[in-house]
């Protein structure tokens, strides 16, 4: 593959991740008054320039003027989709959510990242991108990257070619490797057997329930919103087994409350929360400019708000719950919180150690998870444990695990858990994110399930207005496979049913296959970082 070729196809990638942080979109281009009009691939003393509107008029309707062709000469079909495709993705982006989003902690570690590959000082570069940004946001209808590169504030955008090269090798190993990783977990143990259907797994079942919305005070005095669910059949006598639901950033208790509904409706007592600084309300009201941002590191405290929302059912419903023996559900930085509370320990020194590299001028850190740990490694969380004895099973769904989280912290894991991962999830990568922490797991009984073409956001409700490329194939089947996973977790660990069929439940030590096409899963039991190194030698470039 040429250098061009490889330049090109990068900012696709990057692409992908410049969308996943400014919330599941990607970035497109206008004109401004002051546009760039060239971008200079420069490689030690030897340079190329591209045309800004060559590209652009390219983006608009497909024509390769002759200022493109002698470089599109070098790009096979695939290539040149690929790079339309990506300059004119789109998300509804205005300027002041750019503005505002640039503002936050996480939107300042976001454009460090990204200006790394301009060949300019980033005291320049990082304001014209920025620059850049809210000036094409500001176009009429929605963001998209040839925008972008069009409003950049200088006639000439340099891009260093070394940093692109080395950041699109990068980025290609990753994603090869992200490609495979059905196939290479599925061989660590020999082929999987066929596993049991989810679906009956997944039917309602016939006890009503009352939904209670409720708020609270928490520990840092912010008014916090519930909701419980008791069913009819919750007594004093025969009182109802509890799951706590741990929603993830940016969204709210409504994404996974489905869940929460079938729960309820076979028995289980359920309670769920919105979080006081990473609910889609209080990122929305940051990023609007109608809220305050919120403070650096708040969220590593979220596991205590969820052993708040125990007290508060405990309080409110007595005896007619079991808040003694609690099941605990959470996707994204919910997941991290139910990892936290089933007994991973905060590892400051891991995580300040990992988050060097964001630091390193050379190296372009694009995973959104280590981005968005990685905001403040120096204002440190003092406390390591959150382990809640009441937590009994966890289910931590795309979580977010890494570097908050060492190999000597997930160990410390005293309760089952079900680890959820998509292939194609691209703001918790399943490699560095779940996979990877998985192999640390002693805990027995503890599953992992990779969901095959599963994004970050497979199973959620409420992104209907998100790029389908961001939101991934099949959300109605991919959230009754939750379902039924959840179900079958929470029945064998919380009322012993573990004699009765469901996933992961086979003796057999090889993994089962379950659900269908195109959100196959692969349930498997725990196994050790030296065989997933063995299943693919490419998976020791990760820490």
């Amino acid at each position: 593959m040429s250098r061009l070729t490889i330049a090109l196809l990068t900012v696709n990638k990057v692409k992908r991740w410049l969308g996943s942080v400014l919330g599941g979109a990607v970035i497109s281009l206008g004109l401004p008054a002051s546009a760039a009009d060239t971008i200079v691939f420069r490689f030690g003393e030897f340079s190329r320039d591209v045309s800004v509107p060559a590209l652009a008029k390219f983006s608009d309707d497909g024509t390769v003027s002759p200022d493109l062709s002698a470089y599109f000469r070098l790009l096979d079909p695939s290539a040149r989709t690929a790079l339309r495709t990506a300059l004119n993705q789109s998300v509804p982006v205005n300027e002041v959510m750019a503005s505002n989003f640039l503002s936050t902690p996480l939107g300042k570690s976001s454009l460090q990242q990204l200006v790394k590959v301009l060949d300019q000082p980033a005291s320049v570069a990082q304001p014209a991108l920025a620059s850049a940004l809210i000036l094409a946001a500001a176009k009429p209808g929605d963001l998209r990257l040839i925008d972008v590169l069009e409003a950049y504030p200088t006639q000439r955008l340099p891009v260093n070619v070394a940093a692109v090269l080395s950041l699109a090798r990068s980025l290609s190993q990753q994603m090869n490797l992200q490609n495979r990783l059905f196939e290479q977990i599925s061989s660590i143990e020999g082929a999987p057997g066929s596993g049991p259907s989810l679906e009956s797994l997944a039917e309602p079942g016939a006890i009503k329930f009352v939904p209670t919305p409720f708020q609270f005070e928490g520990r840092d005095g912010k008014r916090i919103t519930a909701i419980a669910y008791i069913p009819d059949t919750a007594t004093q006598a025969s009182p109802a087994p509890l799951v706590a639901i741990a929603p993830g950033l940016n969204t709210n208790m409504n994404a996974l409350l489905y869940v929460g509904q079938q729960l309820a409706s076979h028995g289980y007592a359920v309670a769920s929360l919105d979080f006081p600084f990473t609910s889609a309300n209080a990122i929305s009201a940051a990023i609007k400019g109608t809220g305050a941002i919120p403070p650096p590191n708040a969220w590593y405290g979220q596991p205590l708000s969820v052993s708040d929302l125990i007290d508060q059912v405990q309080q409110r419903w007595g005896e007619r719950v079991r808040t003694d023996r609690v099941g605990v559900l959470g996707q994204s930085l919910g997941g991290y919180t139910v990892t936290a509370l089933a007994g991973a320990e905060l590892d400051w020194e891991h995580l300040v150690s990992n988050c060097r590299s964001l630091s390193d001028p050379d190296t372009v850190v694009l995973n959104p998870a280590v981005v968005w740990q990685c905001v403040a490694p120096g204002k440190v969380v003092e406390r390591q444990s959150f382990r809640d004895p009441r937590v009994q099973v966890a289910v931590a769904i795309n979580p977010v695990t890494n570097p908050i989280f060492s190999s000597a912290s997930m160990q410390k894991i005293a309760v089952p858990i079900l680890f959820v991962s998509g292939t194609n999830d691209v703001f918790a990568p399943p490699i560095s994110q779940q996979l990877i922490p998985f192999t640390a797991i002693n805990q027995p009984d503890s599953l992992l399930v990779l969901q095959h073409n599963g994004t970050h956001l497979s199973f959620l409700k409420g992104t209907s207005d998100l790029p389908a490329f961001v939101i991934g194939p099949d959300q109605p089947l991919a959230r009754q496979e939750l379902k039924g996973l959840a179900r079958s977790f929470f029945d064998r660990h919380l009322r012993d049913q573990r004699s009765s069929p469901g996933p992961g439940q086979s003796t057999a030590s090889n993994g089962e296959l379950s659900g269908r096409d195109p959100l196959k899963l692969l349930i498997t039991p725990r196994f050790s970082r030296q065989q997933l190194n063995q299943a693919d030698p490419g998976f020791k470039q990760f820490p």
